[in-house]
């Protein structure tokens, strides 16, 4: 049954279907759900990331995880575990590079946190000749109890979000419903439980009227394990994502708007109109999975955010680029020129995509 009707569906038995529930519908819930069933990304699909647009995105990777390795002691059994590997080219170009440090390359156990398997037989394809041991897993409770170095890149905006709206002086949980006139799917809302309105009024005192606020719950919840998990066995976290970090009462007037969008063919869509037909992300809110993390026993000087262009220069990257450069041809040099471009520049990828960084060690 399509993504569309089996929503209707639930909006005629429950009334209405709120914001999270819907993505998560649209999203993984179901084998016709998007992130189940699309085959491919990049050029070809709805949407590129970093490893597609160029190899020197994994290869600094590579680089910080090698790093992270060294500052826990070198062990010689660890997990380093990717969640959401795409086609599995950023694991493919990392461990590439891994394999010039022996050491660390033969103590990984490498995990994939995966739901889609088409995406698991690429990453098969792109990944046995490199890590023969390779698992894949659906829950992150399937862990082994070991140190562990995760990445996450361009995952957590993909994870559902609630949407609450600010109406005059009160906040409301944003819904779908279908139009008894119409019968078109459309926006409305309902009233909140007391003690979570009071928890957004209290902690939001500068949000205006139609101001808008969105919360990942599974979000916080996947950093809370691996914050635990960290803490437990030592080890560090990479997130790269587009976002913000802005602590709640810092906020400006500006800053209470919907970020949750449609993406389908490298183009916008509208959410409603695209159900099950496009990909939907929101931006991520970096100081609430830094204040999940800090809940869990990690310190505040052991989450570092900064943007992906300050991160990927930091680590080397024009470095890395200029190497690669004196062996090209001119054409290949532009190539390259312009994956440094989208990757660092802040007109592209660079200001606007974050990256956490989370260390126990």
């Amino acid at each position: 049954m399509p993504i569309d009707s089996q929503i209707r569906n639930i909006i005629r038995r429950d009334g209405h279907i709120k914001i999270d529930d819907m993505m998560r519908n649209v999203l993984s819930l179901n084998e016709e759900s998007y992130y189940r069933s699309t085959k491919t990304i990049g050029e070809g699909g709805d949407f590129i990331t970093a490893p597609e647009i160029s190899q020197l995105f994994g290869e600094i990777i590579a680089l910080w995880v090698i790093e992270q390795w060294n500052k826990i002691g070198k062990p010689e059994d660890f997990v380093l575990l990717e969640l959401g590997a795409g086609q599995g080219k950023l694991m493919q170009d990392l461990l590439r590079v891994a394999k010039l440090e022996p050491q660390f390359f033969h103590a990984v156990n490498l995990r994939i946190l995966e739901i889609n398997s088409n995406f698991i037989k690429k990453q098969e394809d792109n990944l046995r000749r490199y890590n023969e041991g390779i698992k894949w897993i659906t829950d992150l409770d399937q862990l082994p109890k070991k140190p562990i170095i995760f990445i996450a890149n361009e995952f957590f905006d993909a994870l559902p979000v609630k949407q609450y709206m600010k109406v005059k002086d009160k906040w409301f949980e944003s819904i779908l419903v279908i139009d008894p006139v119409d019968g078109r799917i459309k926006y409305n809302k309902i009233e909140l439980h007391q003690i979570l309105q009071k928890q957004l009024l209290d902690d939001h005192k500068d949000a205006k009227d139609g101001a808008v606020i969105e919360e990942s719950i599974e979000s916080l919840e996947i950093i809370r394990f691996l914050s635990k998990s960290l803490c437990k066995h030592e080890g560090s976290g990479l997130i790269i994502d587009y976002g913000y970090d802005i602590k709640t009462t810092h906020r400006s007037r500006n800053q209470y708007n919907t970020t949750l969008q449609a993406i389908k063919n490298h183009q916008y869509h509208s959410i409603i109109d695209s159900l099950g037909e496009a990909d939907l992300t929101a931006h991520v809110d970096f100081y609430a999975l830094k204040k999940t993390a800090y809940e869990q026993g990690i310190l505040e000087e052991n989450c570092k955010t900064s943007s992906q262009r300050d991160f990927l220069i930091n680590y080397g990257i024009d470095i890395r680029h200029e190497l690669l450069k004196k062996s090209a041809t001119d054409e290949e040099k532009e190539i390259l020129d312009n994956q440094l471009f989208r990757l660092t520049s802040p007109k592209q990828m660079g200001e606007l995509f974050k990256v956490l960084e989370i260390f126990h060690f």
